[in-house]
């Protein structure tokens, strides 16, 4: 009979065997029955939505109980109030995936961060900085390229609020979503296949399709998720290779600090941020652009660590 584990270690001879991600095996911590992960799921993306929906509604009816006052539905398409809202979802959810994983599952929130190092924070930084890089030439060049493209605009009331909203949000916001989509639900894809590149695309065409809503028309939606398809490809691609996310959350992060202070277009996500440049959607270049984004960081980030990207590709 052959020995299917290490006789010191205890771990399985396959396992050892495998060069790819050493990412995907921290899934094999704890408890991994399907109903945990759908009950997870809606914990996290629905019930977190549903929670703040009703506590606002509450604290709203109190108010104009209170104040005797009719309920302005303008409120709802006010740029700061949803970023307001998006906080506060993105926190309660973060909660609900905590409470899953520690109990649910019976694993380490970390496990869904890197495999077993301390939350690498210069990692993080370094991500950010090399993204706001290269998007930053990109912009340049565009703008040399077709300064009428651009129309910028300075209120500081306006942009100063902006600012602090967007400090707060996006960085809860971001790292969420590394974590759920670049952590959880890769790490659970992981136990479906063993081929990290097919983990990858799979998991990067579910982030995509979420961002269909954030298109004003059908045109700039496929676009954004084009876009977001590509952007997911890049953080996975990352995550796998450095087996870990900080680098990811780095990205994200500013790359949404990016898109909602200093370059915003209106009709995607939401546009009508007083951020400092406005310029009119490009459905057809944001992609080829995005692209080249895409593989000068990964260049940057990896040009001495060529396994790393190869080990995922395999």
């Amino acid at each position: 009979m052959s020995a299917r584990f290490c006789i010191s270690c205890g771990r399985r001879l396959e396992d050892l065997a495998y060069d790819g991600p050493r990412f995907l095996f921290n899934a094999r911590e704890g408890n991994n029955s399907l109903w945990r992960y759908i009950l997870t799921i809606i914990l996290t993306l629905g019930a977190s939505s549903i929670l703040v929906g009703i506590i606002l509604g509450v604290f709203f009816g109190i108010i104009l109980v209170l104040s005797h006052r009719t309920f302005d539905i303008s409120i709802l398409f006010n740029p700061f109030y949803l970023l307001i809202v998006a906080g506060l979802v993105f926190s309660v959810a973060y909660i609900f995936l905590y409470l899953s994983v520690r109990f649910l599952h019976n694993r380490s929130f970390r496990s869904l961060i890197n495999t077993g190092r301390e939350i690498d924070w210069r990692r993080m930084v370094k991500g950010a900085l090399a993204w706001f890089l290269v998007i930053s030439v990109l912009d340049i060049i565009y703008f040399i390229l077709s300064p009428r493209s651009f129309k910028f605009s300075f209120e500081p009331q306006s942009f100063f609020l902006l600012a602090v909203i967007a400090l707060i949000v996006f960085p809860i916001q971001a790292s969420f979503e590394e974590v759920f989509f670049r952590g959880y639900l890769l790490q659970a894809l992981g136990l479906l296949s063993k081929k990290p590149i097919l983990v990858l695309i799979v998991n990067s065409l579910i982030f995509a399709g979420l961002h269909w809503w954030n298109g004003s028309n059908p045109v700039t939606s496929l676009s954004i998720v084009i876009s977001a398809f590509i952007i997911g490809l890049m953080l996975g691609l990352i995550t796998l290779a450095d087996d870990g996310i900080e680098l990811a959350v780095g990205i994200h992060i500013i790359n949404n600090l990016y898109v909602s202070l200093i370059h915003n277009s209106p009709d995607s996500g939401i546009g009508n941020l007083p951020s400092l440049v406005v310029t009119p959607p490009s459905p057809y270049l944001s992609p080829i652009i995005l692209i080249v984004a895409v593989l000068i960081v990964i260049f940057i980030l990896f040009k001495d660590r060529r396994e790393d990207i190869l080990k995922v590709l395999r």
